[in-house]
């Protein structure tokens, strides 16, 4: 059995990322990753640009619309995908229930720049009975649900302090860490803006501020994008570091020595243990959770309601910067 699936979007996520690559190594878009799963069908995407609905055609060779209503009049798609720019999510959602009732919707990250509005489109699918998710990447890494196994099960053991160096925002790629932390450490306690940063467009900001978990300390560091993107995490251990490095893609482990006699220092191994990483098809990650949802497994998938959780947490960071 197959689901159809139609993709609301056809940007860089939604189908331009891995457009011209090779789709056995790279798996960075909607549209790619949808059309080799063999549980899903695309029946169709929906853009305003027809640039971008022609090279949808030739490379998919699904139906193209200009908008929402004529691609639900059609189809009656189990699955959404909204990726459409964020300002726009809640009107394509508000479309999408007017015309449609999905199983699944799959929203990009972040839900909303509006904390009233994420909960609006929170309640909106939960009125119709529709699963909402939203797509934040590396919850579905292998790598991610190893790390999470590992803390759980005390591997990664006792108090934990760390760093997290983000660029381009905090809502748009920074709340990427704070999504991925909750999902190792559970929900943030408390909250201290550290350096205000520069204020950017849409209310984001780069600040430097400080996260308190249970048992775990975390530091966000912000960056420039403009001198280059940096996204990656530092995690000391009693008896180790954890280095989640160039946003995931390269992640070690490295244990601490346990034989110091007298005076001598304990310190880290030499060896090292790489923890693999699937980013490069990132998409499949999400998509064969997606399978597991649509199936009524369980999944690692950020929910609407933990997108909203999220939401709130980012937005009350926000609200403690005071610009001048």
């Amino acid at each position: 059995m197959t689901f159809d699936v139609l993709i609301i979007g056809l940007g860089q996520i939604g189908m331009g990322y891995d457009l011209n690559l090779d789709p056995k190594r790279y798996v960075y878009s909607h549209a790619s990753a949808f059309s080799q799963h063999k549980g899903f069908n695309i029946v169709g995407g929906v853009d305003l640009d027809n640039r971008a609905g022609k090279a949808f055609e030739k490379k998919y060779g699904c139906a193209f619309y200009d908008n929402v209503q004529e691609a639900l009049q059609k189809h009656n798609p189990d699955v959404i995908v909204i990726s459409v720019s964020t300002q726009f999510h809640k009107q394509v959602l508000q479309d999408i229930v007017k015309y449609s009732k999905p199983k699944v919707i799959l929203c990009e990250k972040p839900l909303s720049y509006n904390i009233e509005e994420a909960y609006e489109m929170q309640q909106l699918c939960k009125a119709n009975s529709i699963k909402l998710f939203v797509n934040y990447i590396r919850d579905s890494d292998p790598n991610s649900i190893e790390i999470k196994t590992k803390i759980d099960s005390g591997e990664y053991a006792g108090s934990l302090k760390g760093v997290v160096w983000y660029s381009k925002g905090l809502i748009h790629n920074g709340s990427h860490f704070i999504d991925l932390l909750k999902h190792w450490f559970g929900p943030i306690q408390s909250s201290f803006i550290i350096d205000n940063g520069q204020k950017l467009s849409q209310g984001d900001v780069e600040a430097d501020f400080k996260l308190n978990f249970k048992d775990v300390s975390m530091i966000f560091t912000a960056t420039r994008e403009e001198f280059f993107s940096h996204y990656t995490i530092e995690l000391i251990s009693p008896n180790g570091r954890l280095r989640y490095d160039r946003g995931g893609k390269l992640v070690i482990w490295q244990d601490r020595s346990s034989n110091a006699q007298g005076n001598q220092a304990k310190v880290l191994l030499n060896n090292e243990t790489v923890i693999k990483s699937n980013l490069s098809k990132y998409q499949m990650n999400v998509v064969n959770q997606l399978n597991m949802v649509i199936k009524g497994q369980d999944s690692y998938l950020c929910t609407g309601e933990q997108a909203l959780e999220l939401s709130k947490d980012i937005f009350s960071i926000i609200k403690k910067i005071k610009y001048v």
